[in-house]
């Protein structure tokens, strides 16, 4: 933002008008100046080709002049500028000086143009040969220089803005070279300016860019255009010139370049520059090294020691960076408290012990005013061509590096592939379960619930599946608790929620008595203070009765015990929903608190379940149904796969069960259709 900033402003702040275009003619940017001298405000041009600045017939050629500069390399202004004319908005021409310079920043390709309105002295020029008097008296005047050169190359009239430019006399000038006042090969410009007098035609001129040299050895960067003309009085040929001071432009678009590839608070390269870099500069000798710096915690020294402690301590932390390094190497500041080094080395070890030293060097403390602060780094580190032979890259995988040394507390992590790829993996099912969200491409399966008494329906529970368009079938068990570590467990709540919602009240309309659907629901959204509210103003909304819904939650949402999750429990409970417990065992495992949880159904984990035919594990599915009857809670056991299980169950007193025995998750209309024949009387 402030690179952006300043850069914007040094554009604004010139003097002539200053239009940056792409290599397609498209407008990116136009400065205030040049809303001065085309009559248009910028949001009139911007995205517009930059031909509506000019008359026929430049406009109508401009994007071929492109198109041929593109192909052959050659330009006939890019980098020298000529005399061109411009069309303002209300569709008057005027003479304009046009330099054009080009550059690229990312991957685009700009072309910059500098434009200087000429009507002031073109029209002075026109008029020199009906009165010379006032012509002498408005060249003087003019602030850009005008000088007109014999065939030998010597000057015979020169206007004040060029001798003061000098800091000299007009008399000292008169009669010199001119290239005595040039910084370039003399005989380079005398070349140049040689055809000018082998070629009769007025109308050629040549354009050069060139420095003067003044008295006091002051430089001017001026932009000349010279062609040929009549010495006054004689039929002796001279030529003319025209020159302009561009040496604040040309400041303003090395400034410029320069806060695009650095970072203008400690002077280090920016990110992009420092990987553009890279990518002849790894090739140049591998192996190289990239090493990601994070500086923990630093957000707390701005907001404790305030902004200025914190700049300060950023610039003394890049100085630090350069001298552990003591070798050839780029640095960038990557982020408000990031650092990338790139850095030749003989081998991994190499790279792991200079990012040894650089933590050494930053964790020395450091004393400002009357404060000292420490401050902690982590640094990741990626190998080229090892980790990836692709530079852009490579700052991704030194951060992936970085997470993961701090996940084991460690200083320095070195990248990991796997855990790279589980990483991205992670990334992209969060995205593409957003996505399957907003676009409603999740749908509901339904599991029976049976009664062990005798195998009715007794209810369902809504399980979410995913059928991913690329990747096909995505399974729970991998995007449920990457949803649940974010904001998407939220949303993934909901949007199951009123699915189920609108399958209830879709079945009851059909079948009397279509018994109640239980939906899991994530940890955190219990302690959202008005979950309770949503959840029951969306079953009124659905029109079906309170007592068709059923929650379920682990032990930990409930165990937590947060004012806002008991607030919840019991809003929801004193209105009718029932509460489940969800694979109980797995957590807390602690019988002892059935009784403080004010729930319904106690769900047991398909863990236990496994284990009910061994002597053990008999004893403990026993104890869990047995103090759970003595409270009233109706027991469920999950993942029934076999008929001894199912017996085993029946016979200790479980209500109801679930699993592959006796249902595998079913779509929702063949869910609907099982419960449909049960109702019947139909088999199944």
């Amino acid at each position: 933002m402030i690179e952006q900033g300043l850069a914007s402003a040094l554009m604004d702040a010139a003097v002539d008008a200053i239009i940056v275009i792409d290599d397609k003619g498209i407008i990116q940017q136009f400065s205030e100046s040049a809303t001065v001298l085309f009559g248009y405000a910028p949001e009139e041009v911007l995205g517009n080709n930059v031909s509506m600045l000019m008359p026929e017939p430049d406009a109508r050629h401009h994007d071929q002049y492109i198109e041929n500069y593109k192909s052959s390399g050659v330009g006939k202004i890019i980098g020298i500028g000529r005399d061109v004319r411009g069309q303002r908005k209300n569709g008057q021409t005027f003479p304009m000086h046009l330099s054009v310079g080009e550059t690229r920043l990312a991957d685009q390709h700009l072309f910059v143009g500098i434009c200087h309105d000429l009507s002031s002295y073109k029209n002075a020029l026109d008029k020199l040969a009906a009165a010379e008097e006032r012509y002498r008296e408005i060249v003087q005047a003019q602030k850009q220089f005008i000088l007109r050169l014999d065939s030998d190359f010597r000057i015979t009239f020169a206007n004040a803005s060029f001798t003061r430019a000098l800091g000299t006399e007009n008399t000292d000038i008169i009669g010199a070279p001119i290239t005595v006042f040039f910084n370039e090969p003399g005989h380079h410009i005398r070349q140049r300016l040689a055809s000018l007098f082998n070629d009769k035609d007025a109308s050629e001129e040549i354009a050069v860019k060139v420095t003067m040299i003044g008295k006091d050895g002051a430089q001017t960067l001026v932009e000349w255009s010279f062609r040929r003309t009549s010495a006054p009085g004689s039929d002796d040929a001279e030529v003319q010139g025209f020159g302009i001071d561009v040496s604040e432009q040309e400041q303003a678009l090395q400034q410029a370049h320069y806060l695009r590839t650095h970072d203008p608070l400690t002077g280090l390269l920016n990110k992009q520059t420092l990987v553009e870099d890279c990518k002849v500069w790894f090739k140049s000798a591998s192996p190289g090294a990239l090493l990601f710096i994070d500086i923990e915690h630093f957000s707390l020294i701005n907001q404790r020691y305030g902004y200025e402690i914190g700049d300060a301590v950023l610039i003394k932390l890049a100085n630090r960076i350069g001298r552990a390094i003591q070798r050839a190497n780029h640095c960038a500041r990557a982020g408000a408290d990031t650092f990338l080094v790139a850095l030749h080395v003989s081998s991994r070890a190499d790279a792991e012990a200079i990012a040894e030293r650089i933590v050494d060097y930053v964790s020395k403390p450091f004393k400002l005013r009357e404060n000292q602060l420490n401050v902690r780094a982590t640094i990741g580190i990626a190998m080229y061509p090892a980790d990836s032979g692709v530079v852009e890259v490579l700052p991704e995988l030194a951060e992936s590096a970085k997470g993961s040394a701090r996940r084991r507390n460690q200083r320095i992590g070195v990248f990991d592939s796997e855990h790279h790829r589980v990483l991205h993996r992670q990334i992209e099912i969060e995205q593409g379960l957003k996505d399957a969200i907003e676009n409603r491409q999740l749908a509901v399966y339904l599991q029976p619930k049976y009664k062990c008494a005798d195998r009715s329906i007794a209810g369902y529970e809504a399980l979410v599946r995913w059928h991913h368009p690329k990747e096909g079938f995505v399974s729970p068990g991998e995007f449920v608790p990457i949803a649940e570590k974010s904001s998407l467990g939220l949303e993934l709540d909901r949007y199951v929620l009123s699915q189920v919602f609108a399958l209830i009240s879709t079945a009851r309309a059909t079948i009397p008595g279509f018994p109640p659907v239980a939906i899991n629901i994530t940890p955190a959204h219990f302690s959202q203070a008005d979950f309770h509210k949503w959840v029951l103003a969306s079953i009124a909304e659905a029109q079906i009765p309170i007592e068709s819904v059923e929650l379920e939650i682990t032990e930990g949402a409930v165990m937590e015990r947060s004012e806002e999750a008991h607030h919840n429990l019991d809003a929801l409970r004193t209105q009718g929903v029932r509460i489940a417990i969800d694979d109980f065992g797995t957590g807390y495992s602690s019988l002892n608190y059935l009784r403080y949880l004010g729930i319904d159904d106690l769900k047991i984990d398909k863990t236990f379940v496994d284990e009910v035919s061994t002597e053990k594990g008999a004893v403990i599915v026993k104890s869990i149904i047995d103090i759970a009857v003595a409270h009233n809670i109706q027991v469920i056991a999950e993942g029934v796969e076999t008929v001894e299980q199912f017996e085993l169950l029946r016979e200790m007193g479980c209500h109801l069960c679930q699993g592959y025995l006796l249902s595998r998750p079913l779509p929702v209309e063949e869910a609907i259709e099982l419960f449909s024949q049960q109702s019947s009387g139909q088999t199944r």
